[in-house]
């Protein structure tokens, strides 16, 4: 019994020994978590979050453009994949000419962030005031200047272009002299965050922010054989990518529009000139027949009758052939 005794004592972990080396720097340990739950709360305050906003929209296939190969579809040899129109179509929903007319739209290439001591704010629609430009648009939308303000009060306001020295007091509609031409501030009415602050204006190349946000743009289909294109992208304020997806598709959507009315525009042209072609030919047809009838004396009443049906029934061949050209240019303009 005593030596089983003894064989339990010694297999018997010793607890207290473990941990006792530990204790006596139990305040490091103290202190490590204190300054981990710290940095934990000062990244989450600090830190810009992001939020994703998503739409969708639905690509319409030409049925003239497709019909074609409608029986390809419904053997599956065309398989494998979305089809090529659809394809196009998101690219140029993606195009770089479509984002730099959202940029202009919305101004975003007009940056203001309200400063702080630690964190600077981005402002969307709440901005203490509204730049306008004494220059021509297509030199400020290539130009990067940025400058910096304090609100003094609803009418003045402290201007510089280096941060921290704001010596210089301007009213508001007052023009104001920089690299890129004048300028005038004049104060936001919906403005609701009081004054005192300083904040920093940033005027950017209208095509470096486009292909910012085709970069950032994502656009993808939500299966392999689904005509459904999903866009959505990632920003600090979600009203301001609402906007902007809604915007790129009202964008897309309008030019499409005036792609589909620039080309019926076209053959209807064409269709006007080739009637008018045809015209000025039956035209000559019929004084040359006259003219040959009249130089031999033709009397023959029958074969007159004879050559009148038979122009006659190519004449109407042809006008048939115009109207149906002319609706189908009326079916694509509308």
């Amino acid at each position: 019994m005593e030596s089983k005794n003894l064989e339990l004592g010694q297999n018997t972990l010793d607890y207290r020994g473990l941990i006792k080396p530990y204790l006596k720097n139990w305040l490091w340990f103290l202190i490590s978590i204190l300054i981990a739950i710290a940095l934990a709360f000062l990244y989450i305050r600090y830190t810009e979050p992001q939020y994703t906003v998503q739409a969708n929209i639905q690509i319409l296939e030409d049925e003239n453009a497709t019909s074609e190969l409608g029986a390809f579809k419904d053997l599956d040899v065309l398989t494998g994949g979305n089809s090529q129109l659809f394809l196009d179509e998101v690219q140029i929903l993606n195009s770089r000419s479509n984002h730099i007319e959202v940029v202009k739209k919305l101004g975003l290439h007009i940056s203001i962030k309200k400063l702080g001591k630690i964190k600077n704010t981005q402002l969307y629609n709440d901005h203490p005031i509204n730049i306008n430009f004494i220059t021509a648009d297509s030199v400020i939308h290539d130009s990067k200047f940025e400058f910096f303000i304090n609100t003094v009060s609803d009418s003045s306001f402290k201007y510089s272009v280096e941060e921290g020295v704001l010596d210089k007091t301007y009213a508001y509609g007052e023009n104001i002299g920089t690299p890129i031409g004048d300028i005038v501030l004049t104060p936001n009415p919906e403005f609701q965050s009081g004054y005192g602050h300083n904040y920093h204006i940033s005027i950017n190349p209208i095509g470096r922010i486009a292909e910012g946000y085709q970069k950032r743009i994502l656009i993808e289909s939500a299966d392999d054989k689904s005509y459904i294109a999903n866009i959505s992208i990632d920003d600090a304020i979600p009203q301001r990518s609402k906007d902007y997806i809604n915007t790129l598709i009202a964008v897309y959507n309008s030019n499409g529009v005036k792609d589909k009315k620039i080309i019926a525009d076209r053959t209807s042209q064409f269709i006007n000139d080739r009637i008018k072609t045809i015209s000025e030919s039956l035209s000559s047809v019929d004084s040359s027949a006259q003219e040959f009838k009249a130089d031999r004396g033709i009397v023959d009443l029958q074969s007159e009758a004879g050559i009148n049906l038979n122009i006659g029934a190519s004449n109407q061949q042809e006008l048939q052939n115009a109207r149906v050209q002319m609706s189908i240019a009326q079916s694509m303009r509308d």
